[in-house]
């Protein structure tokens, strides 16, 4: 029997490989599982499509590619300004309207997790332990804060706090301000997880966050409290990899109700007062889903995406011609929800009924889900390249 240090290592190649979604590391896949364990399937051709949503390039900025590392880096986007962090550990703020650069620095350390901000100060993770604090305005460093292990995800909490999960399974509160811990608590894990964690979130006086046993729990922001605790799916199965319960994607929160994706098995919604859970879909996702007015929108492992009730779950469609294309998180993007895949690709889909109204060929598949502002769509490839489109469906054929 493989001793857990050892099956956590396969965690690790198996986040890497199933969620690329190409044919050679499917191969790859295989090989490490065995023949009996994966079946390997190729990515859906894809059909010609008269495009129905335009995009203009507003502009673009380059940081260094984060090439097969599993770092769950994103941009942070507002109306004033995008911050973003490359491969080699620089960060740089730029103006969100023109891309005129405000400041560089370098962070001693590879990042990991980030990009987190408050009005004051902008955060990362590093591999090397450690959560960096910038000044927001000019870039300077503010305090960093060595944790217990590699930082995996980072988020800015209201009142001052930012909330850090390292890869020993511990979440940790810290004041923005200085960095001094204001709580931590660790939380044993199975053997075999996907190697990253889902980026807590803020909801009032709360952090919520999703582990790898498939549980959504809330704590108490100041004290670390646990206030509840629901499990969104149950491990089963005959092997370790089909009992993997991860909640890994991100979580989101809409009305006070939380969405989340359970790897390898379902999404669910959880109303975050008692943490009463709402509804469950078997649609099986490494991404967290994207929540509109009416809908969220899930991409599943399997290349498909979905639309549903997110009241109730019912499911309003489901779009398959993207089957085992590597799809990104989707986000919703007006009358459209968009999704990116493993060739670079952005698949533009009517929320009316998914078919499929738009496609754009970008420089390198998505690091991380499109950010959607307005009329623009901001995009960052794994290959560091930074991009905004405004975007407009052609009048008289979005269907919407």
């Amino acid at each position: 029997m493989k001793r857990p240090e050892a099956r956590r290592a396969a965690g690790a190649a198996a986040a890497l490989l199933l969620l690329a979604g190409c044919s050679a590391l499917d191969e790859a896949r295989e090989g490490l599982f065995g023949e009996d364990e994966v079946e390997v399937r190729a990515p859906a051709a894809l059909a010609p499509v008269d495009n129905r949503v335009s995009l203009a390039p507003v502009w673009s900025h380059s940081v260094a590619g984060y090439g097969g590392t599993a770092a769950r880096i994103a941009p942070y986007v507002d109306a004033a300004d995008v911050f973003l962090a490359g491969g080699d550990g620089e960060v740089v703020a730029l103006d969100a309207g023109a891309g005129r650069t405000r400041w560089r620095a370098e962070i001693e350390g590879r990042v990991l997790a980030g990009v987190a901000a408050d009005e004051q100060r902008v955060y990362v993770g590093t591999f090397e332990q450690e959560v960096h604090a910038l000044d927001r305005a000019t870039g300077a460093p503010a305090w960093r804060r060595k944790l217990s292990s590699e930082v995996m995800s980072l988020a800015a909490l209201p009142d001052g706090r930012v909330a850090a999960r390292t890869n020993d399974g511990r979440i940790s509160v810290l004041a923005a301000a200085d960095g001094a811990v204001l709580w931590s608590l660790a939380r044993a894990g199975p053997d075999l997880t996907l190697r990253g964690a889902s980026r807590p979130l803020g909801a009032d006086d709360r952090v919520l966050v999703g582990f790898d046993d498939g549980k959504l729990a809330a704590f108490d922001a100041a004290s670390g409290l646990l206030h509840w605790e629901t499990r969104l799916a149950f491990p089963s199965g005959r092997t370790e990899l089909e009992r993997m319960t991860d909640i890994d994607g991100e979580l989101q929160l809409v009305d006070g109700v939380a969405y989340a994706a359970v790897y390898h098995r379902q999404a669910a919604a959880v109303e975050t007062v008692e943490g009463e859970l709402l509804w469950t879909l078997e649609a099986k996702s490494a991404h967290g889903p994207a929540v509109d007015a009416a809908a969220a929108y899930i991409a599943d492992v399997d290349g498909a995406v979905w639309a549903v009730n997110r009241r109730n779950g019912g499911v309003y469609w489901k779009q398959d011609a993207l089957a085992h294309r590597g799809l990104s998180a989707p986000a919703a993007a007006g009358l459209q929800v968009v999704v990116g895949d493993f060739e670079g690709y952005l698949h533009w889909l009517r929320i009316l009924d998914g078919e499929i109204v738009a496609r754009h060929r970008l420089g390198a598949p998505l690091q991380a889900a499109p950010a959607v502002r307005g009329d623009r769509i901001y995009v960052l490839g794994r290959n560091g390249d930074f991009d905004v489109f405004q975007f407009l469906a052609l009048s008289g054929r979005d269907g919407g």
